[in-house]
């Protein structure tokens, strides 16, 4: 029986991003055993072992009887991420397998009670990888650490040996998103319930009403926009939901079996008094001013009563312990109603067998927590209105989702507009802090950050809102799952996350954070692959999914042609292989799909990640070629193909500058290659960041990506020593906001490069993720080349294509060109030429000049007549005698052990001469002259006097001089 693992002694050839991020993590280890894998959030503990262990295809997923339905959807999820589609079974496991193993008396003091909750034990070894855990949730998360481990490593089949204890430091880690004032769809919503699991996010609340924040111009709020997003059948309830977007029975259900399964709790909240305009338009009698306000008026008692009615009627939806039920922002003038109406539906919500949560007000409603229900779970959300020191002085039960520092609104002027400083907060930020606010670790449930869309006017989709916040989730992850200052740096927080992505199963929620290194322009773009196997399309190596891949039909060479949609100046290819990675390839380019340039060989080294860099050259389309499979392979699979534009030379540049905001934003982010890292300059004077390229170089662009701390007048200037500085570019005027300058200057020699900026937009503040300078100039060696002739409707050349070549780059002048046509001796070119034929002909072309060479083809699919340089010759010769046909002037015409069929019959002669005449006999009957064609063969027809057996063919050439003769043995019955 094959074995289902193998273990390698070496660990270089893992590529898996190793370190703990954390410092409770060990930061180095014995030699000869493996450093802790990284995870996001990162391992609590991790003790490591030599070499690694491999999953196979013959490896197995163990499950517990109770862990079954987990192990069916881990065997997905490990089929979409890494290849591997494997059976789940129980019973006892075998060394190669993924064992799943719930322990109810499991424990680890260390990691005490979150440790029984939500901890898990992972163990890596010859004899198969297991997780053990006490609890459904614990066994979980040791699945999507597998994941992450696995989809790191070379071919997304590997784990280094070791073992691993993880828990939380933090019972509450999550995410709150707004949909009162904007529909987010249900499809999205169950995106963001797997997304959180993945990362070990455990609460999500959804904030169902809202409405618009800016009281509108004419004071009545029945005018401005608002949203209840929850749909009963109930007509007590018809007209309380939104008619632009709300879920139905259906729908929360689904939410709530997505979260079962994945450890993740929905946290539902219904808000009022205050944000209740859609409820008052739905009870105009229960709002205050007439029902004109977005305030609940509480001096009613039919208001509490109604309200108790909408958490009746949907709380039977909510499988979570905990319903949310708003209260925050009533007019202090009525602190008193507000109380009341606040213990009412805490006990209320109690009564329906659900814990009840809400907004921290505490401190502007009455000046403390005096008289309110305190068995409350509270969002502090405000250190004004109930900061982390008052809730841990009361004894609350409360949450960190202070608004200054984790409140985002998308494309808001306040509150973070464009995404939260994640940076700032991977580096700094602690769960148990807000503004100057600290409390003791142990007195706080955990951490959450919000999304609030309050620009209910703005034009901006769900996936917009998803681009603003999609790596604040890792990062909040991280910080509230190791509460602790991370070892790694952002710049290789965010590799990791670049290498991870967000998770399976995802269908509407798409990444949207660029990787570091170039931008890659085959993303969308279509591509075709000599051959594919069922479900596993060519498309998928571009569609920008980090979990969808192509596969060869089988062991053929195959090939794949990318169309990039025009002529683009490109650097590089780049491929994440599969286990099943080719041996090697050939890169192939061409600006129009028929003359193409052969660019490279290039050997792969296995699955995983590959890079070419090539000299920057023209395309349109790019193929990668002869992708024959490795040695045990029957199939070539990769999970992406990408071609780079013009190699950033910056990257790993030495930076200096004027200086910085802050320690965690130093100006070599600005040089890292990394879009998720920044520098941010010092407050005063003139600011100025400048990289050393390391040597002297022709450039002429500089890409900037500015945050939104822009700048607003600059220059650009380079030298060759880093003292003498010219000016080779000034922008004036540029526009506010988070944006890319792309600025092109008249190519110079260059070392440095300095950006000084002498205004910004946002005054002192002034910030840029990265520095990007490169030669747009395409100077390599090249040619190129033109068809004169048309192809006609069958796509074959039948008249004679005339090819016209030219040398191309900065060594094109004098550079000599030659030619070859089908294979045949190289010729110089010195214009241009005719081919003809009647066969598929490639026409091979190179040039050199210098240490410079350039190969390349284009490929006619001919069938163009012979061309006639002599007439057909006039005189007949004689027939021989056949006694004269001796054996020294027998030939080969390519007639050897063939037999032909009595009558008449077309007989091809071969191995004659091009072009030339000849006239042929069959024994002593004449069949005229007949010109070979360009293959060198001819056609004729014996007559139906032919005799059965062996007949001689005998052929003469133009000047009636005897060629040879060939026997022609002929089948069939006797002439009558």
């Amino acid at each position: 029986m094959k074995s289902t693992w193998r273990l390698s002694a070496a660990l270089t050839v893992l590529s898996l991003p190793l370190a703990g991020l954390v410092a409770a993590a060990p930061a180095s280890a014995a030699p000869g055993t493996n450093e802790a894998p990284t995870v996001v959030p990162s391992l609590a503990n991790w003790s490591g072992d030599s070499g690694l262990v491999e999953i196979t295809a013959e490896s197995r997923i163990v499950a517990s009887s109770a862990l079954l339905t987990m192990g069916e959807e881990f065997s997905d999820d490990l089929a979409e991420m890494t290849g591997l589609d494997l059976p789940v079974v129980s019973g006892s496991s075998q060394p190669g397998d993924i064992s799943l193993v719930l322990d109810l008396a499991d424990s680890y003091a260390a990691g005490g009670e979150r440790y029984s909750k939500e901890g898990y034990k992972l163990n890596i070894s010859t004899n198969g990888v297991q997780v053990t855990a006490p609890t459904e949730t614990g066994a979980y998360y040791g699945t999507r650490s597998i994941l992450q481990i696995m989809t790191q490593s070379d071919g997304r089949n590997k784990l280094p040996a070791g073992s691993a204890i993880d828990w939380p430091n933090y019972e509450s880690r999550g995410f709150i998103l707004d949909v009162g004032r904007r529909f987010f769809t249900a499809d999205f919503i169950n995106d963001y319930i797997k997304m959180m699991s993945y990362y070990k996010l455990n609460r999500f609340q959804i904030h169902l009403n809202d409405n618009e924040i800016f009281r509108p111009t004419d004071h009545d709020w029945r005018n401005g926009y608002m949203g209840f997003r929850l749909k009963s059948d109930n007509p007590e309830f018809a007209g309380l939901a939104s008619a632009d977007g709300a879920y139905d029975r259906a729908d929360w259900d689904g939410f709530e079996a997505t979260a079962a399964t994945r450890g993740v709790q929905i946290v539902p909240e219904i808000d009022a008094p205050a944000h209740a305009a859609a409820i008052i338009k739905w009870k105009p009698e229960i709002g205050r001013d007439g029902g004109k306000s977005d305030h609940l008026d509480l001096g009613k008692p039919e208001t509490t009563q109604a309200m108790k009615d909408i958490f009746s009627e949907f709380t039977p939806w909510f499988q979570g312990a905990e319903v949310n039920f708003g209260a925050d922002e009533y007019p202090t003038s009525l602190t008193t109603d507000f109380r009341n109406y606040y213990n009412a539906m805490a006990a209320h919500l109690r009564t329906l067998g659900k814990q009840p949560g809400a907004w921290g007000s505490f401190s502007y409603m009455g000046g403390s927590t005096a008289g309110y229900d305190k068995d409350v779970v509270i969002n502090s959300w405000n250190n004004d209105w109930y900061g982390l020191t008052s809730a841990a002085n009361d004894g609350m039960k409360f949450i960190n989702t202070n608004d200054g520092t984790l409140y985002v609104v998308p494309f808001a002027d306040y509150y973070h507009g464009n995404g939260l400083n994640n940076q700032w907060l991977y580096t700094n930020w602690l769960p148990n802090t807000a503004g100057n606010q600290t409390v003791d670790p142990s007195k706080i449930q955990g951490a959450m950050f919000a999304v609030w869309n309050d620009l209910v006017n703005k034009e901006y989709t769900q996936q917009d809102v998803h681009g603003l916040i999609e790596r604040s989730f890792p990062v909040v992850a991280q910080k509230t799952w190791r509460a602790a200052t991370p070892t790694a740096s952002y710049a290789a927080f965010n590799t990791v996350l670049d290498k991870i992505g967000m998770g399976p199963s995802l269908g509407t929620v798409k990444d949207t954070t660029p990787a570091a290194g170039a931008a890659d322009l085959a993303t969308g773009k279509p591509v075709v692959a000599s051959s594919a196997k069922a479900g596993y399309p060519a498309s998928n190596l571009t569609d920008g999914e980090q979990n969808t891949r192509w596969e060869s039909s089988d062991a053929n060479p195959a090939s794949l042609t990318i169309d990039l949609g025009g002529v683009e100046k490109i650097g590089g290819v780049t491929a994440e292989w599969a286990a099943n990675a080719p041996a090697s390839y050939a890169i192939e380019t061409s600006k129009d799909g028929s003359f193409w340039d052969r660019v490279t060989n290039h050997e792969v080294a296995g699955g995983g990640n590959d890079s070419v860099v090539f000299p920057t050259t023209e395309a349109r389309f790019v193929r990668l070629a002869g992708l024959t499979p490795a040695a045990g392979a029957d199939t070539v699979g990769a999970w992406s193909v990408g071609v780079a534009g013009i190699t950033n030379v910056a990257v790993g540049a030495t930076a200096t500058a004027s200086g910085v905001e802050a320690p965690s934003l130093p100006a070599n982010q600005a040089f890292d290659g990394n879009l998720a890292t920044r520098w941010s300059a010092n407050y005063n004077g003139i600011r100025w960041i400048a990289g050393d390229l390391g040597k002297a170089q022709t450039v002429n662009e500089v890409t900037i990506a500015w945050e939104g701390a822009s700048a607003k007048d600059y220059s650009i200037s380079t030298s060759l020593d880093g003292s003498t500085w010219t000016v080779v570019a000034t922008k004036t005027g540029m526009p506010e906001g988070k944006r890319t300058d792309a600025v092109s200057f008249d190519p110079v020699s260059a070392r440095h490069i300095k950006v000084e900026v002498q205004t910004a937009n946002m005054g002192i503040y002034l910030s840029a993720y990265e520095v990007e300078v490169r030669n747009t100039a395409a100077t390599a060696l090249g040619v190129t080349g033109s068809i004169s002739g048309t192809p006609n409707v069958d796509g074959k050349y039948d008249v004679e294509p005339t090819l016209t070549l030219e040398a191309t780059g900065a060594a094109a002048a004098g550079t000599q060109i030659d030619y070859r046509v089908g294979g045949e001796e190289w010729t110089p070119y010195t214009g241009a030429f005719a081919v003809a034929g009647q066969q598929l002909t490639t026409v091979d072309y190179r040039a050199s000049s210098g240490a410079e060479t350039f190969s390349g083809f284009v490929m006619l699919d001919l069938d163009t007549p012979v061309v006639v340089t002599n007439p057909e010759p006039s005189v007949t010769p004689e027939a021989a005698d056949p006694k004269a046909l001796k054996k020294d002037s027998e030939v080969d015409l390519g007639l050897e052990a063939k037999k032909f069929p009595r009558g008449t019959s077309e007989v091809v002669l071969g191995n004659l001469a091009a072009g030339e005449w000849f006239y042929v006999y069959l024994n002593d009957d004449g069949l005229g002259w007949h010109q070979a064609l360009a293959d060198g063969t001819l056609s004729v027809n014996t007559p139906e006097s032919t005799r059965p057996g062996n007949n001689k063919v005998v052929v003469f050439d133009a000047a009636g001089t005897l060629h040879g003769w060939s026997a022609l043995k002929v089948t069939g019955p006797p002439v009558k």
